[in-house]
């Protein structure tokens, strides 16, 4: 019989005790390999924005219980999704405590790794994957740049009309949480609260960020004034739901032992 996995204190902390999404990576079985884009699967293969599919073996593998990520090109650390962004079919969610267990398997990488990609967990609107979204917000949980410097960071973007070109309104919330601690080599626990208005960070327990935005806002306009204030930052985190991507390179691979997504139970979130 399985082991019951427990909620972590974040979680508990807040009531999102109810499991919604895990991986432990005990095989393949939950990975798209053959890019069938049939439902069911936990991660698609297939990236888009024309990027190539992952291949196994070469751009990722799963092995004693760990999915390991390389993949290389420049896709801007796209990896495996929950999503699939043709047969836009898949998994996504809005709001909860997100944790994965991770090791950066060479953490002493020039920062940025000179464009050859790094090891990246983060989040788009399946809407943006598919190139029909009006604004979004892209949540970074982690990005590792470099040795000694990683961060957590949330951008807010939007397009000026409708199919223009993409514009990124703000990327002021990059944070170097706690470095001297993913580049020892060790594996680390992250986890991360989404809840109303606050998004929190924290690096084995210990807390690295803190962001809050205003959650009352209902229909601002999309276009603002340069130096205009932006009341509306970050607005769309309200409703808008999130999918899951995994990155690594080939000199930087990430290796992941396991990912959970918590939320409230259903019936709270009615009540």
């Amino acid at each position: 019989m399985r082991k019951k996995i427990e909620a972590p204190w974040l979680a508990v902390e807040h009531g999102m005790t109810t499991l919604v999404f895990e991986d432990d990576f005990d095989s393949l079985d939950t990975i798209d390999v053959n890019n069938t884009g049939d439902k069911g699967y936990k991660w698609y293969v297939e990236r888009p924005y024309r990027f190539t599919t992952l291949t196994e073996g070469v751009d990722y593998k799963v092995e004693n219980s760990v999915l390991t990520l390389c993949n290389v090109d420049h896709t801007y650390n796209y990896g495996i999704a929950t999503y699939h962004p043709t047969k836009e079919v898949g998994w996504w969610f809005c709001k909860g405590v997100l944790e994965f267990r991770v090791r950066i398997v060479n953490p002493h990488i020039p920062e940025g790794n000179d464009g050859k990609g790094i090891p990246a967990v983060w989040s788009f609107p399946p809407s943006v994957i598919t190139d029909d979204a009006l604004e979004w917000v892209e949540p970074d949980w982690l990005e590792y740049w470099g040795d000694n410097f990683w961060t957590t960071a949330v951008h807010d973007g939007r397009r000026d009309t409708y199919k223009g070109p993409h514009t990124y309104a703000a990327t002021n919330t990059n944070y170097r949480g706690l470095p001297d601690i993913l580049n020892d080599g060790d594996w680390h626990t992250l986890t991360y609260l989404w809840d109303d208005g606050r998004l929190e960070s924290y690096i084995d327990g210990k807390q690295s960020m803190v962001l809050t935005y205003d959650s009352g806002i209902a229909e601002p306009p999309i276009n603002h004034k340069k130096g205009e204030p932006r009341t509306d930052q970050y607005r769309t985190l309200e409703w808008v739901p999130q999918t899951l991507i995994l990155g690594g390179s080939e000199t930087a691979p990430l290796e992941i032992d396991w990912i959970r997504v918590w939320q409230r139970p259903l019936k709270d979130v009615r009540d």
